[in-house]
């Protein structure tokens, strides 16, 4: 499991961008991304991309539709630490 700390994101027409740095562990493609919305709801995300520059990382989430990218945006993870599995 890893721990990444989030700096930004970002929309784009089909995915959701996470860019931040990594804390802990190693973070690859087809890992998840659980954000809990409380103690039985995770919200999901698989990892379809990730690039690296200066130490921080850009960590693409590709969705199916807006609505999804739109829930990714509601979440507000700028300053938050996410765990990645």
């Amino acid at each position: 499991m890893a721990q990444f700390q989030v700096t930004q994101t970002l929309k784009t027409d089909n995915a959701f961008i996470i860019q931040g740095f990594l804390l802990e562990g190693q973070i690859d493609k087809e890992m998840e991304i659980h954000i809990p919305l409380n103690k039985f709801l995770d919200v999901t995300g698989v990892i379809t991309e990730i690039s690296e520059t200066n130490s921080q990382y850009n960590i693409t989430i590709g969705c199916s539709d807006l609505e999804e990218i739109d829930l990714w945006d509601m979440l507000n993870l700028k300053d938050d630490v996410i765990q990645i599995k």
